[in-house]
């Protein structure tokens, strides 16, 4: 993981760069992800090799979105979507469901679970990117 700079503002605030949380167990994808948030986002990131060590994260820094791989060992990302959604503290973090299963009632259950977006393996990092920036922004 990279460091980010924040940015000074003129008032004196301080802009910190979004933190994203990537929970995936996949070495390879890890590296693609942390790429695509690091360097094409400008993001500071925390990861997570499974569902535990993601509720983990989050109760120590709350990110400002998760990306979450649905099949992880300890808790799948069904569970810790779940369990996030559930919790109001943690309700309004977008999460974006990444996964290798593709049909139809693998999303539907994925957003019953509480994940905003779902994103089949493998993706399009440019879709990627904007997918980020769009519920990083607030958007759809």
């Amino acid at each position: 993981m990279t460091t980010v700079e924040s940015v000074l503002l003129t008032n004196g605030t301080t802009l910190q760069p979004p933190l994203i949380l990537i929970a995936e167990d996949e070495p390879n994808n890890q590296d693609v992800l942390l790429t695509v948030v690091e360097d094409f986002i400008g993001g500071r990131t925390m990861l997570a090799h499974n569902g535990q060590e993601a509720l983990s994260a989050v109760q120590r820094e709350r990110p400002n979105l998760i990306i979450l791989d649905l099949m992880m060992p300890v808790l799948d990302g069904f569970v810790v979507a779940e369990r996030l959604k559930g919790d109001p503290s943690t309700a309004d973090i977008p999460i974006i469901a990444l996964t290798a299963m593709a049909r139809q009632e693998d999303e539907a259950a994925a957003r019953r679970a509480g994940c905003d977006v779902f994103v089949t393996k493998p993706f399009d990092l440019d879709a990627m990117v904007l997918v980020i920036r769009s519920r990083l922004a607030g958007g759809a």
